[in-house]
């Protein structure tokens, strides 16, 4: 569970420093990457408490968890990030929506609900 954390800790790192590289550049891919940063910023305090608390009471189900929750988050950032899969706005919006996004962050909510019954 220690190096999932450290991932975990590096992942939001790289993240950071993308952001930091691409805010000198304007356009889509700077604001798609200050939004999965923020996203991730969200869900980090939820996460590595269960994380925390799963190590204090020795819930080995949720290292596999935390595993897939990490896998979750890595998708997330890259296909918010490059676009991937983001169809146009509709007509008079500026939602554009990225169904794959959508399900890469449910898949680590619904990761983070179960690593937190396991500790009940």
């Amino acid at each position: 569970m220690v190096t999932i954390i450290l991932s975990t800790a590096l992942l939001y790192l790289i993240q950071l420093v993308l952001q930091s590289w691409l805010r000198r550049s304007a356009g889509d891919v700077s604001e798609r990457t200050n939004k999965a940063v923020h996203n991730l910023r969200e869900s980090l305090p939820v996460f590595f408490t269960l994380a925390i608390l799963s190590i204090y009471f020795e819930i080995e189900a949720n290292t596999q968890l935390a595993a897939y929750w990490l896998l979750a988050r890595v998708i997330f950032a890259l296909v918010y990030i490059s676009g991937l899969s983001l169809r146009p706005a509709a007509e008079g919006s500026t939602y554009e929506p990225q169904p794959l996004r959508g399900l890469a962050w449910a898949i680590s909510i619904f990761l983070l609900i179960k690593m937190g019954l396991n500790l009940i």
